[in-house]
Order: structure tokens, then C-alpha cells, then sequence
């Protein structure tokens, strides 16, 4: 597990990049990482997903090109329905919590093989824990695919008391954002902004007091908003 977290000087060696090079991709929001103890620190198995963005993958759908195409657009409100948000979780383990999350996407008719995408989550999770901390974890597939997953999307699991998910900081998580998607640059741009949402200041606390669908479909359009206009600037 321990060769599987990169520091920075390391993530730079990794992907032959000078330390100074990674920072500022660090800082503008650029590869995929974790601020801990006030040191930047990077997984491996992500950092490899991550790679994977160079892959020319076309997507199916309208919203899929449309994030595709332009990174600031990526609105993750849309990526939200009441039908996907799961609260509470039946689920009391990692397994479970697998199932039932890719059960809901499937009833959705969001994925076309259930049984393959539930291989494919449990494989990734096998890989490193999803989990990022504070009671949060991303689960998704290692390799998107349009043959099996129909529309980009974003499932919401909430478990009240907490589950095991192999969180790095030893904590229950409390709050899962399966992810799925046809095309493996609308993955990584999903999961960035994503990111950049969980960092700001009170974010994570503010989604842990979330107790009704509405209340995070709420959430979202405002961090969209947020995104858009920040430091309250408005569009005229």
C-alpha cells in the first residue's frame, strides 16, 4: 500500500517532470492529488487513470461531447438525479455498498452490464481504496467504456452510520459519488472538478449535514454557480 502514495518529488520522477513542473499542475488544478499534513501527496493507481486522458475515446452523448469539448463547462448538477441519490444505504460493508450502488445505476439503465461493472468496481477498489478521506470515497472503473455505460452520471450512496471502505486515515466513510461515465476525458474532468469542490474550505462538512435529495441536488447547482462566478461575482 505504501509504494502505491507518491510525494511530489516522486510523482515528478514518475512522469520525468521537474518538481517545479508538477507543482504548478498541482496548483491549477491539473493531476489528480490529496493535501495532507500540508504536503501534497499523489496516488499511483489514480495517477495512472489519470494518464489514460490522452486516450482519444468518443463519447455517446450530447452532455458527454459538451464536457469533452470544454472544461469549464463540466456541470455537475446535471450530472445529479433524485433516482440516483441513495439515501439512506441499505449497505452495512464495501461489498455491499459496490452492489447497491451499481444496482441503482443499472435500474437507471445508466450501465448495460451490471455484473461486468461491479467486477470492474471491485477490481479498481482492489487496487487502492477509493476512498479519500474524511469520510468520503469516488468510487469508479479503472477503463470507462461506451459499450457499457450509457450516459455520464453521478450516483450518491449515504450511509448514516458509516462503512469500512479502507479510507487512508483509518475513518468510517460516510459518503459515496460512484462515477460513471462513456469516455475516459469526461471521467477525468468529472473527477477533477469534482476534487476541486471537496478542497474548499467547509465543503466536506457541508455535505455531511446534507439530509434530503433535494438538499444535494441544491448543493451542487450552487457549487456550479460557485465554479462559474467565483468570490460572488455575477454574470450581468
Amino acid at each position: 500500500m505504501n509504494d502505491e502514495i507518491l510525494t511530489l518529488a516522486e510523482v515528478a520522477e514518475y512522469l520525468k517532470l521537474s518538481d517545479k513542473t508538477i507543482l504548478k499542475m498541482v496548483k491549477n488544478h491539473e493531476i489528480p492529488c490529496a493535501k495532507i499534513a500540508n504536503q501534497w501527496r499523489f496516488s499511483k493507481p489514480v495517477l495512472n487513470d489519470w494518464l489514460t486522458a490522452k486516450m482519444e475515446v468518443i463519447p455517446q452523448n450530447d452532455l458527454s461531447r459538451l464536457i469533452e469539448k470544454e472544461y469549464d463547462s463540466v456541470p455537475l448538477s446535471r450530472l445529479i438525479d433524485p433516482a440516483n441519490i441513495i439515501l439512506p444505504l441499505a449497505s452495512t460493508s464495501k461489498e455491499e455498498v459496490i452492489r447497491e450502488l451499481a444496482e441503482n445505476a443499472f435500474a437507471s439503465q445508466l450501465i448495460s452490464d451490471k455484473v461486468y461493472f461491479i467486477r470492474k468496481l471491485v477490481e479498481r477498489e482492489e487496487l487502492t481504496s477509493t476512498s479519500i478521506g474524511s469520510g468520503i470515497a469516488i468510487p469508479h472503473i479503472r477503463e470507462t467504456s461506451g459499450k457499457v455505460v450509457k450516459e455520464a452520471k453521478i450516483i450518491i450512496g449515504v450511509s448514516e452510520q458509516g462503512i469500512d471502505f479502507s479510507s487512508f486515515d483509518g475513518e468510517l466513510t460516510h459518503l459515496f459519488f460512484l462515477l460513471i461515465s462513456d469516455s475516459e476525458v469526461v471521467h477525468l474532468r468529472i473527477l477533477s472538478k469534482i476534487s476541486q469542490i471537496f478542497r474548499k474550505e467547509g465543503a466536506i462538512e457541508s455535505l455531511r449535514s446534507i439530509k434530503s435529495k433535494e438538499g444535494f441536488i441544491e448543493y451542487f447547482i450552487q457549487a456550479d454557480k460557485d465554479f462559474i462566478y467565483p468570490e460572488g461575482i455575477e454574470n450581468d
